[in-house]
């Protein structure tokens, strides 16, 4: 590898690549240097080369402040990348982490506790996070009204779906963070109309455990008695902890049928010796941080 390919992997990402991706493709810094002399590259930012020649973009600039920064296009510049109706080149907005120390003109840096959160993708060689973040981000900097627009397009453009605005809403909100109000009244106002699945909730549910640090529960688990017969398929479990989650709504069950049928399984289960947590609906959306301590105070060891 060398100047070759470095020129093939900046061409599908506008003719930038900092000291890090050129190092990747085994090409020195003294390479570079020699190349900033002669004019065929040209020092974009600190750490951030452009090759010589080509033409500025806003994804060029957009690209440049992601790796100059560190971070991830985020609020309406990623929502421009995504394509989403309604957006479009404009000022370029970036999210860091909170203690992180950048400054850069002509640049909004937002700082954030919660960038692991953000399921950041590559788009067109530069980092943005998910459509979903981006329109919680939106929404805290924009107001409710813009706000509906946006997802209203988002959705209809089948770049989300109200259950992953849910997931997403519910991940950052049990950490207090600001801008949920807006995207929590959205979601009261829509819920009805997008009933979610058992499957989809079950791995909400989940992904908000994995979130809180919480060990991985698995999905859809067989408990069986002493002779191998399956007495109860649970939502989540603990297997090790013979803890197991059951989310009951009649809302969000598939059928009525299955609603009633609960109780009797909750009672095998409790027989073999399980600990059995039941959670609504309304305990994920309402108050996510008790649900995740309930479960943490069942699942963890406790000190002597």
């Amino acid at each position: 590898m060398g100047i070759r390919e470095l020129r093939e992997y900046v061409a599908a990402r506008h003719g930038v690549f900092d000291h890090v991706e050129a190092g990747h493709l085994g090409v020195s810094r003294s390479q570079i240097r020699r190349r900033l002399e002669s004019g065929d590259f040209v020092r974009l930012e600190r750490g951030v080369v452009g090759v010589g020649g080509a033409p500025d973009s806003w994804l060029r600039r957009a690209r440049v402040a992601t790796l100059t920064t560190r971070g991830f296009l985020s609020h309406q510049s990623a929502l421009a990348l995504h394509r989403v109706d309604g957006f479009s080149a404009g000022p370029i907005h970036v999210t860091i982490p909170k203690r992180r120390a950048v400054t850069r003109a002509k640049i909004h840096i937002h700082r954030s506790t919660q960038v692991e959160l953000a399921s950041t993708i590559e788009i067109e060689g530069i980092r943005v996070s998910s459509v979903e973040r981006a329109l919680l981000d939106f929404g805290g900097t924009s107001g409710y009204r813009r706000l509906e627009w946006a997802v209203d397009a988002a959705i209809r453009q089948e770049l989300c779906q109200l259950p992953e605005l849910f997931d997403i809403w519910v991940r950052h909100s049990i950490q207090g963070r600001n801008g949920c109000g807006p995207m929590r009244r959205l979601l009261e106002e829509r819920d009805e109309a997008d009933p979610i699945p058992d499957s989809r909730w079950n791995r909400m549910v989940g992904q908000l455990l994995l979130d809180s640090y919480l060990p991985p529960p698995v999905y859809e688990h067989e408990v069986c008695d002493s002779s191998g017969s399956v007495i109860a398929r649970v939502d989540l479990a603990f297997p090790k902890q013979r803890v197991a989650i059951e989310l009951d709504s009649v809302r969000w069950h598939l059928n009525r049928d299955s609603f009633e049928r609960d109780p009797r399984r909750k009672n095998r289960l409790l027989l073999a010796g399980w600990t059995v947590l039941t959670f609504t609906w309304s305990d994920y959306v309402d108050n996510p941080g008790l649900l995740v301590r309930t479960v943490g105070a069942a699942v963890l060891p406790t000190s002597a």
